[in-house]
């Protein structure tokens, strides 16, 4: 069943980007040598460049930067140079100026590194700026700063031919660095105190005039001798005090008021009954009515012993009256005594509650003040406070700048040593590098060679390209092989190659024929109906000299050799070449009974292999593929059908004629013959699809001249044999067509 177009492009594609890792091994066994001889060349020109060059040594110093200076005044956060978040970025800063032209400057400066780095003509001609200039920038380019693993430990590297010289300016270099550091932390200490003590003075200002504010807002409300804290604590303690005893008199006032009413309401009962004596505290007037009882008491025995006109009776009676009088005189004045106590007590009452009102104006009064007078205590405080904090920061940034010369933060930690051995050139690494370089390029050549060879090589290349199987090969033929049948007559080398399977049944050559008719026989059968017997096989080939003659020839041969009548067609009737195989005469032939000549007997002629015959092929026409697509053509090939058990056509190349196309149309199957080595795939694969585009059946592909073992196809029997005479398979081989 034929495949879509699109198919078998996208197969075109697919063949022409796969890659066959079988061949391109075949091709590095083939090309060993060239490996190993780049290989041999490549190390010697390694150990040779290694032995010349002149050898560097690179001597290493560390360094330890803290993120943090000692600490010696216990201030914490005052001393962190790398804030916590930024502190991969202060390495990075440090890196970066470690290896700065500045600090290299300095380094050569310092250590007089211009006389060891410069040549003497550079020290003759170049001025003093261009000496340091130029030595900078080459030590610049010696030196290297490495942090590798983020520990806080750098490594200053420098490289030179000598190794005591890079040994010094990697010790110098670091030297440098912390001189740098040191001086850039008294710059900073520097800088911070004068900032500092701006700031200070201008604290200290602003404190002064806040005092000053104060002191004269005192004096303006008279609080010189008494502050307003003191004034303000006096007045609520008097409005508590008053307060607390207005609250009293209020109460005793009221006290006394009711005890002055009831004495006034008791006041018009009898002396001798009423209560009011005992709203007072008065104890004669209890002794005066015990005396007043007594003497009534002998007024009332008298009036009974003398009566009522005895004179004693009589001046008794009167001492009890003045008794009586008194009694009187003793209760007004106990109501007297009390209205001149409730007088006293709202006369007290009213003098308190003016003295809270006096208080609470004068609370009232201050209120303002205090305001404005705590508003400037507030300011006074928080320029206090910011003074006493630049006083502290200002006092630490001056010791901090006077230790500066004594503390830091970077230290050396590991001196370089005298390196013993170069870093460059190193034998091994150049060694190794020699090594995979020539592996490198060799394997590169040989898979472009492979790539950029696109003929047919094993049976997987043919398989490929032409989407068709691998019917057999056709090894090469030795010289001698040739030369060993070759006559005086002309075309001789070409009848000898051609019938050389017919004179050497045995060899090898002839075994690998008969395995491709075999499988030829086997592909047809396959193809089609058991009970179908294959009858016209075209053999053909993408362009000329690629031995499809010779193909048609041994097939021919092997084929007769099992007992078939076989017929050989000349169908190339532009450059015919079968008459010359066999040995027969051009004319007539296959143009002749194309014409109208009927005559068979006359145009097919025998050969010297039994069952084999040719029909070669006749006059040239000058239309061969016109007289091909004829209906003569049909007629003919049937008439002979009748007379052959097979007919094999030897076609013209597909690539360069159509006559090859034709005949695809007029036999049952085509076989297309490739030379190993010549024929391109992309030839290969545009044959193939032209068959396929007339409806042509491909059976397989013959590879020919086929010159080593290809382990992708099966058994080869290059070296087997039957022959008691030994073949030489290993001769030069020569060039089939």
């Amino acid at each position: 069943m034929e495949k879509p177009e699109s198919q078998n492009a996208d197969e075109d594609v697919e063949s022409v980007v796969n890659i066959d890792f079988r061949r391109y091994f075949n091709t590095l066994r083939k090309y060993a040598w060239f490996i190993a001889a780049l290989l041999v060349f490549s190390i010697a020109c390694a150990v040779l460049y290694t032995s010349r060059v002149t050898p560097i040594y690179e001597a290493k110093a560390s360094i330890q930067i803290e993120p943090r200076l000692p600490d010696l005044l216990g201030t914490g956060d005052m001393f962190n140079v790398a804030a916590g978040a930024n502190s991969g970025e202060y390495y990075r800063q440090q890196k970066q100026v470690l290896s700065s032209y500045t600090l290299c400057k300095q380094t050569v400066v310092t250590s007089d590194l211009s006389a060891k780095l410069l040549s003497e003509d550079e020290l003759r001609s170049l001025s003093s700026e261009d000496k340091l200039e130029l030595a900078t920038r080459r030590l610049a380019g010696m030196i290297s700063v490495k942090y590798p693993d983020q520990d806080r430990i750098m490594y200053v590297r420098v490289r030179h031919s000598d190794p005591a010289l890079a040994t010094t300016i990697a010790n110098n270099h670091v030297a440098t660095y912390i001189a740098y550091a040191k001086g850039l932390l008294s710059i900073n200490s520097t800088q911070a105190s004068s900032a500092l003590q701006a700031e200070f003075n201008e604290a200290e200002s602003k404190l002064r005039a806040a005092e000053d504010k104060i002191y004269k807002f005192q004096a303006e409300n008279d609080m010189i001798a008494v502050t307003l804290e003191e004034h303000q604590n006096l007045v609520s303690a008097n409005i508590l005090n008053f307060t607390q005893k207005l609250n009293d008199a209020r109460a005793e006032e009221i006290k006394v008021a009711s005890r002055l009413q009831q004495m006034r309401k008791e006041a018009k009962t009898d002396v001798l009954q009423t209560p009011i004596v005992m709203m007072g505290d008065n104890p004669s007037f209890e002794s005066l009515r015990a005396q007043y009882y007594t003497e009534k008491i002998r007024l009332l025995e008298l009036s009974k012993e003398l009566g009522a006109k005895n004179p004693d009776y009589l001046a008794q009676k009167q001492k009890v009256d003045e008794l009586y009088k008194g009694l009187e005189g003793e209760v007004k004045i106990l109501i007297n005594g009390t209205e001149d106590l409730y007088s006293a007590a709202s006369t007290t009452h009213k003098g308190l509650a003016g003295e809270v009102e006096k208080y609470k104006q004068e609370a009232k009064r201050l209120s303002p003040k205090i305001v404005q007078y705590n508003e400037f205590m507030r300011e006074k405080k928080l320029l206090e406070d910011q003074y006493n904090i630049l006083r502290a920061r200002l006092s630490t940034t001056q010791l901090t700048g006077n230790m500066s010369s004594a503390i830091s933060n970077v230290r050396a930690l590991d001196p370089a040593l005298i390196p013993t051995k170069p870093v460059f050139p190193r034998m091994s690494r150049n060694v190794m590098a020699a090594v995979v370089i020539a592996f490198v390029l060799g394997f590169g050549v040989v898979f472009l060679i492979v790539f950029l060879d696109r003929s047919i090589k094993t049976a997987l290349d043919a398989t490929q390209a032409a989407s068709a199987p691998v019917l057999g090969f056709i090894p090469s033929l030795s010289d001698a092989d040739i030369n060993s049948l070759r006559g005086s007559e002309k075309g001789g080398e070409i009848r000898a190659r051609d019938m050389y399977v017919h004179e050497h049944p045995t060899s090898h050559v002839a075994e690998c024929c008969r395995v491709l008719r075999t499988n030829v026989m086997f592909s047809a059968a396959t193809g089609g109906s058991e009970d179908h017997e294959l009858k016209t096989i075209v053999v053909c080939s993408a362009n000329a000299q690629e031995g499809k003659t010779t193909t048609v020839m041994y097939l021919g041969t092997t084929m007769a050799q099992s007992g078939q009548k076989v017929l050989l067609i000349d169908s190339d009737m532009r450059r015919p070449r079968l008459h010359i195989s066999t040995g027969v005469a051009r004319e007539p032939g296959l143009s002749t009974l194309l014409l109208g000549d009927d005559n068979y007997d006359q145009v097919i002629k025998p050969t010297a292999v039994p069952n084999l015959f040719v029909l070669p092929c006749g006059p040239l026409p000058p239309n061969p593929a016109e007289l091909l697509m004829t209906k003569r053509f049909e007629v003919v090939l049937e008439e002979l059908g009748k007379r052959f058990t097979k007919i094999i056509l030897d076609s013209p190349p597909l690539q360069p004629v159509t006559d090859g196309i034709v005949l695809t149309r007029r036999s049952e199957g085509v076989i297309i013959v490739v030379r190993s080595g010549q024929t391109l795939r992309d030839e290969l694969r545009r044959s193939a699809k032209m068959v396929r585009g007339v409806k042509g059946k491909i059976f397989g592909i013959v590879i020919n001249d086929r010159q080593e073992r290809d382990s992708t196809y099966g058994y080869y029997y290059g070296n087997y044999g039957y022959s008691s005479t030994p073949d030489s398979p290993d001769a030069s081989p020569s060039t089939p067509t």
